[in-house]
Parts: C-alpha cells; sequence; structure tokens
C-alpha cells in the first residue's frame, strides 16, 4: 500500500525546467493548450513507483481553502493556487483512476485540510503496511509501526527502524532515541520558512537536542513542549534571552499530525478503481502525449498489477 503526497508532487514537479531549459509554464497541450508539465512529471514518478509493485496506491490532495492553519498562524502559507497548478491537478483527479489510483481531496471534498492531515486520517485507520511516498519532511512524523517514508528525490526509504537515526541525522542531533513524532515538536521548536512557521528564538536544532537528552520518556507532544520549557528556564536562570514556549505550542497545532483535527476527517470508503489501458490511452491522446504513446504498452504495463485482487496488499 502507498499513500502519495499528490499536491506536492505536483507543487515539484510542476516547476522543474521545461525540455531544453523551457520554461515549464510554456509546456502545453497542442490541443487543449492547458498546461502539461507537471502532469508528465507526475506520470513519470508514479510509473516509477508502479514498477514496485505495490498491491494499492492511494493519491491524497491539498483543499484550495485556507484551514484552521492559517487562523492560527497569520503567517501561515496561504492557499493561493495558480490556475497552472488548478488546471494539472483537476487533470490529474480526472485521469489518475484510469491508472488505477483513487484521488482524494482533489475536488475540496475536505475544506482547508491539506494531503498531509488525510493521509495521517489515512495510516490511522489502516491495518496493513505502507509507505507514504512524498517530497515533504512533515510526514516523517507517521513513520512508526508498520509505516514507512519514501522520498522520491533523494531515494531514500525512512523505516521505523531507522527514523531515529535519520532525525538525528538530518533534522535534531542528540543522543537520545527519537520516532516519528518528535518531527512535528522539532519543527514547532525551529520553525518551517516553506510553510510559514516561525521559530520561537532562542532554541536551534542543537540547543533542543541537548534538551531531548532530559525528556523523559513516553510524553505526548504537547507535554514534551511544556517539558522542554521548564528545562530551558532551568537552563536560563538569570538571563533575560527566553524562548517562546507559548508560540511552540501554537505552532504544535499546526505541525502535529496527530490531533483532533485529523481524527475527524471521516474519510468515508476509498474507491478502488481498475487500472484502464484504453480510457488513459485517450487522455494521452487528447493531450498528444507523444511520448507515452510511442511505447504505450510498456509504460502502462506497471500498473496493470494495481489494485488486482490476486495480489496481497502488503
Amino acid at each position: 500500500m502507498c499513500y502519495v503526497d499528490l499536491t506536492g508532487f505536483l507543487h515539484r514537479l510542476a516547476y522543474m525546467p521545461g525540455p531544453h531549459g523551457l520554461d515549464p509554464r510554456q509546456v502545453t497541450s497542442k490541443v487543449t493548450g492547458e498546461p502539461t508539465w507537471g502532469v508528465v512529471g507526475t506520470f513519470n514518478q508514479l510509473n516509477t513507483l508502479a514498477k514496485q509493485r505495490p498491491g494499492r496506491v492511494i493519491a491524497f490532495a491539498d483543499s484550495s481553502q485556507d484551514g484552521f492553519r492559517a487562523e492560527l498562524l497569520p503567517g501561515y502559507k496561504r492557499k493561493s493556487v495558480s490556475p497552472y497548478l488548478r488546471q494539472q491537478l483537476e487533470r490529474l483527479a480526472q485521469c489518475l483512476p484510469h491508472l488505477g489510483i483513487a484521488v482524494i481531496g482533489a475536488h475540496n471534498e475536505f475544506p482547508g485540510m491539506e494531503a498531509e492531515d488525510l493521509i495521517a486520517r489515512a495510516v490511522k485507520s489502516a491495518r496493513e503496511p505502507m509507505v507514504i511516498v512524498s517530497y515533504d519532511k512533515d510526514l516523517l512524523q507517521l513513520v512508526k509501526d508498520t509505516v514507512s517514508h519514501y522520498n522520491p528525490q533523494k531515494k531514500h526509504l525512512v523505516t521505523p527502524s531507522s527514523i531515529s537515526g535519520y532525525l538525528q541525522q538530518g533534522f535534531l542531533p542528540t543522543k537520545a532515541d527519537l520516532t516519528g513524532p518528535d518531527m512535528a515538536v522539532f519543527l514547532a521548536c525551529t520553525g518551517d520558512d516553506s510553510d510559514g512557521i516561525r521559530p520561537i528564538g532562542g532554541v536551534g536544532p542543537v540547543t533542543l537536542g541537548q534538551y531531548y537528552e532530559r525528556l523523559p520518556k513516553g510524553l505526548s507532544n504537547p507535554a514534551k513542549i511544556d517539558t522542554l520549557r521548564a528545562i530551558d528556564l532551568e537552563a536560563r536562570k538569570g538571563s533575560s534571552k527566553v524562548a517562546d514556549w507559548g508560540q511552540a505550542q501554537i505552532n504544535l497545532q499546526a505541525t502535529d499530525l496527530d490531533t483532533g483535527h485529523q481524527h475527524d476527517i471521516n474519510l468515508g470508503t476509498i474507491p478502488e478503481p481498475r487500472p484502464n489501458k484504453e480510457a488513459f490511452r485517450r487522455v494521452l491522446e487528447g493531450l498528444t502525449m507523444q511520448s507515452f504513446l510511442k511505447q504505450y504498452d510498456r509504460w502502462f504495463a506497471p500498473f496493470e498489477t494495481l489494485n488486482q485482487p490476486s495480489l496481497s496488499m502488503a
């Protein structure tokens, strides 16, 4: 089972340099005139994924509406989806089911929710092993038990057994054992420029890592923030420079993917579309995507194993 951050895919791939250095926004269908560069990149990434023979692939997309994070944090990134991206997301939502891939969230079924929220809810209710496929570091916090994270750019798989070392090496230098949810605490304290989450000041990764070594085991994320605050105040006795731990708790409500906001999402029954080779061929022909059509049988073949009853859903 693979959960794909479709919005993250599109945002990354739609702005990659076009063929021969062409502005990607100028790569359009000769028939419809719609932009296609992000669609092309997403098709190729999903083809690479399908070659790994997952039993099922589900793609999740952001709502186009601002949500609870924008209410919590005035500086949080706003949903100003450009027509360039919106058109391509709509096209992907229309045609990915022909590849056997269900698309959830692309039609604003969950107002204000992001793909990461929907993935977090899906992970909560799933019973089989799964891999989250995303460029987004935020989703590392979901790695635990039978959930792993794969970054297509880095070609790196983070598993429950490797998550502690991965976070220690890449984000939070500490001797303390770390788990996936610690990524939410890290972002709440040190900030995340890409999302407009400001740091709390006075506590960078090195200091936070030292504080982590004094944390008791088994604390919830909000309790970790409270305990880190107490450790910080003790370490700074007599100092006028104090981190904004109140802001850390507010930030955590935005960074943590295990809150009531995610728990209250009702995904309902997720469709299990079967691959439809001829329907997808018609999509490619309508978009004049000759590069795919030249070796279409070979290109489509990896998708034909998706959602087949005889395959394990592992």
